[in-house]
């Protein structure tokens, strides 16, 4: 008599990418007694280059404590615009590199459809609605900040773009965290 019953297949678990692994790591700070300053270093280095955004260390922080949301949005929301600081520097760096070793001038006149303004000027004015939009929504700030030093945006707009779309991430994302709880958590992309 044999045995018909199959041979149980054995599988490896899934290999995780770089950058879930890394997400994931961040996430695990939250809980540490290292969670504030860790969000706060996350937070400067998101305007530049991190490639995990804050909100990964504030939501299981201030599921944790929610009494602290208002403390952990200001001083998140602090530590992302010193970071987009430094990110818009970086992108004014980068700006001065592209646009002297490409030879590119800025200054280039458009005057097509009923436009008339340099080129310089056309990004830098509409690339501040960019800005303020894309510090509210889902997108890596860093984008936001090397983008308008790229493309010149006067650093008064940057700053107000920055702070009002980073004032009402971080204090959506917390207080949404803070009121509604863990239930939202599957609502917002963190």
């Amino acid at each position: 008599m044999s045995d018909t019953s199959p041979i149980p297949v054995v599988t490896r678990p899934e290999k995780l990418s770089w950058y879930r692994r890394l997400y994931l790591r961040v996430e695990a700070l939250s809980s540490s007694k290292h969670a504030l300053a860790a969000m706060l270093v996350v937070s400067v280095i998101d305007g530049s280059v991190f490639p995990i955004p804050p909100f990964a260390l504030l939501v299981p922080m201030v599921l944790a404590q929610p009494g602290k949301w208002v403390r952990y949005a200001t001083l998140g929301m602090v530590a992302s615009l010193f970071g987009g600081l430094i990110g818009y520097w970086l992108g004014t760096l980068i700006n001065a590199g592209a646009v002297s070793f490409l030879d590119i001038d800025l200054n280039v006149r458009v005057q097509r459809f009923g436009v008339d303004a340099t080129v310089g000027e056309l990004l830098g004015q509409n690339f501040w609605v960019l800005s303020l939009l894309c510090s509210v929504l889902p997108t890596p700030f860093k984008v936001v900040a090397l983008g308008s030093g790229i493309v010149s945006v006067p650093l008064e707009r940057f700053l107000l773009a920055a702070i009002i779309g980073r004032s009402v991430r971080f204090f959506a994302v917390a207080g949404v965290m803070r009121f509604v709880g863990p239930t939202a958590r599957r609502w917002l992309r963190v």
